[in-house]
């Protein structure tokens, strides 16, 4: 239905309203009245109360239209209010690694742009660190995936309890790869270490590492005082590599 049929529609209910109204309140003056009133008079009445009824009805429909117009109103901001909250949170989840709830790496590296061009404006130390889990593969050879999973969520957990600042970074990368990035850092070492302490303390049993009998992590640190841009692949490379001497020094160790 079009506007202008609803808007007749509405138009002819209220006329009826109105007529029905009339006719019944002028019948019953009639019936009641046995002849007392001079038709002058009974003109007059029918006069006021036809007034009576349209004024009526128009403070009703004026009212109900207010209401309507209110409702709609607080409809409308409600559903934009949950279609913002739902785009928050698919924004938020773009950035996030389902698993672990860390950033993922299409995120990281977009803010690992982003910092690295800050730190050669303040003239700030960047630090990174790479951490890979110990024998991992053949953890979940041995206890299944989904032992594995839990032991990603409670590494990850501890590498972002220990990077608690608003700046710091955590992300995982591939499997059981994180990244760590921490911002106006020149001593990664001293969180590295923390986070390598905390999951031994989980006591987490590795039957088949080569590394420890429990689960272990490798990390390597790099810090840059970066000049331009460029540097971020340094910076990668270095803390890479530090890896790398970690794992042939026998793993379960940071360098």
């Amino acid at each position: 239905m079009n506007i202008k049929k609803f808007n007749f529609c509405k138009f002819s209910i209220l006329l009826s309203i109105v007529l029905l109204s009339y006719i019944s309140i002028t019948t019953y003056i009639e019936f009641f009245s046995n002849n007392a009133i001079s038709t002058k008079e009974f003109f007059t009445i029918k006069i006021i109360s036809l007034s009576i009824i349209f004024i009526t009805l128009a403070l009703i429909f004026t009212f109900f239209k207010i209401y309507k117009n209110k409702y709609i109103e607080k409809e409308i901001i409600q559903r934009t209010n949950e279609i913002l909250n739902e785009n928050e949170k698919l924004k938020i989840h773009s950035h996030i690694d389902t698993l672990t709830q860390c950033l993922n790496k299409k995120y990281f590296m977009e803010r690992f742009n982003e910092e690295i061009k800050r730190a050669i404006r303040d003239k700030q130390y960047l630090s990174l660190i790479v951490v890979d889990i110990d024998e991992f593969k053949a953890f979940n050879d041995i206890y299944g995936r989904s032992e594995g999973d839990e032991c990603l969520k409670l590494i990850a957990n501890i590498l972002v309890n220990h990077c608690n600042r608003p700046s710091d970074l955590v992300a995982r990368f591939e499997g059981d790869e994180f990244y760590i990035l921490l911002p106006n850092t020149n001593e990664p070492l001293t969180i590295a270490n923390k986070c390598l302490d905390s999951v031994r303390r989980l006591n987490i049993p590795h039957d088949n590492s080569i590394a420890s009998n429990i689960l272990t992590i490798s990390m390597g640190a790099s810090t840059l005082l970066p000049l331009h841009p460029d540097q971020q692949e340094e910076l990668l490379l270095n803390a890479k590599e530090a890896l790398s001497q970690a794992k042939k020094s026998g793993r379960n160790r940071v360098l």
